[in-house]
């Protein structure tokens, strides 16, 4: 049913502990803090999402729920798609979701719309993103694995949060949510 890959012997490949590995590094640390961020910076936008739908605090809440739930629950189902096709296809698939789950909830109509485009859509996307390219990170370290691990991890700090969060109040924005 199903099976289980083995490394048998060595392939003759070392992970490099460098070169190209920091620039996989650096795609790493970006993935992970909009992984990270993503879901609470749907909260600034509560109270429009609330008066633009008519909706409640916990019916909006949800989106970021089930944005979640996709990024952590589909967890195997990305272990699954990886050994099959691979980190590189399975990533770019996953920036497709996420860029068409962001563009489809623009257009969105109804919190429901919302709910399929932001969480489940953009949810799969970033997770497609996301547990893929910590795979990738340790297939390009070795010796400096624990080191790698650790920059990749630091955006799960205030630190990223707080340096994309102003960024929203350098302009504002005169648009309605909706056409």
């Amino acid at each position: 049913m199903g099976g289980v890959a083995l490394d048998e012997g060595g392939s003759g490949v070392k992970a490099p502990d460098g070169g190209w590995g920091w620039a996989v590094l650096f795609g790493c640390f970006v993935i992970t803090g909009f992984s990270y961020a993503f879901p609470k910076a749907v909260s600034v936008f509560f109270k429009e999402l609330i008066k633009e739908f008519g909706v409640g605090y916990s019916d909006t809440a949800w989106i970021s729920s089930i944005l979640l739930a996709m990024l952590y629950g589909s967890g195997p189902l990305c272990s699954v798609l990886v050994n099959r096709f691979g980190c590189r296809p399975v990533m770019m698939v996953g920036g497709l979701f996420a860029s068409l789950g962001m563009v489809l909830a623009s257009f969105s109509t109804s919190i429901i719309h919302i709910y399929l485009s932001t969480g489940v859509i953009t949810g799969l996307g970033l997770a497609l993103n996301f547990q893929p390219s910590l795979i990738m990170l340790n297939r390009y370290f070795n010796e400096k694995r624990p080191l790698a691990n650790g920059l990749a991890k630091q955006v799960k700090s205030q630190r990223w949060n707080h340096r994309i969060g102003p960024q929203r109040n350098q302009r504002p924005v005169r648009m309605r949510w909706t056409r």
